[in-house]
């Protein structure tokens, strides 16, 4: 029997003494961070068959200007580099000042002023926040956005929305 089960079946022998939801162990949150390494990417090798070979040869123009096509130039600028950059790696970046960042940056290459508007843009196409502790704490990053190599964003994708309409409970 495992340790959960140990705990929820002698929970149940003294309820009469306790309440059944202190032995309960709730499982924190949980994001998968799978991570296929894209850094040496190679598109010159790509073959007709290959899924991704219409997004570099005769794929969707609009590539070009979309969202993390605008967010790496913007990174690539030194001129933000004391709102926005890369961390020294070059997998993940992060912003610096949140404050400047909404003021200077998203109205100029957005034209919008709402922080959560820009957030919502990240998750809408797959960035992934890092909550651990250490150097990259807060820090963003996809599997198709390494610093060097904006080509990559034209493999990325919106992420299809799962949950449209009211929010409803699970069953």
């Amino acid at each position: 029997m495992s340790d959960v089960e140990e705990r929820s079946s002698s929970s149940s022998s003294v309820s009469s003494q306790q309440p059944a939801n202190e032995d309960t162990i709730r499982v924190p949150r949980r994001v998968d961070h799978t991570y296929h390494d894209y850094a040496n990417y190679r598109v010159d090798l790509l073959r007709p068959s290959d899924p991704d070979y219409t997004a570099f040869h005769g794929g969707n123009r609009k590539s070009a200007n979309n969202f993390p096509a605008k967010l790496h130039s913007i990174l690539s600028n030194s001129e933000y580099g004391h709102i926005i950059r890369w961390m020294p790696h070059g997998r993940a970046w992060k912003i610096f000042n949140k404050d400047l960042m909404v003021s200077e940056v998203i109205p100029k290459y957005w034209g919008q002023t709402k922080y959560e508007s820009f957030s919502r843009q990240l998750s809408g196409w797959g960035f992934k926040r890092l909550h651990q502790a250490g150097p990259d704490f807060r820090a963003y990053y996809h599997e198709c956005f390494l610093r060097g190599l904006p080509f990559l964003t034209k493999l990325m994708k919106r992420v299809a929305a799962t949950n449209q309409g009211k929010l409803l409970p699970h069953p």
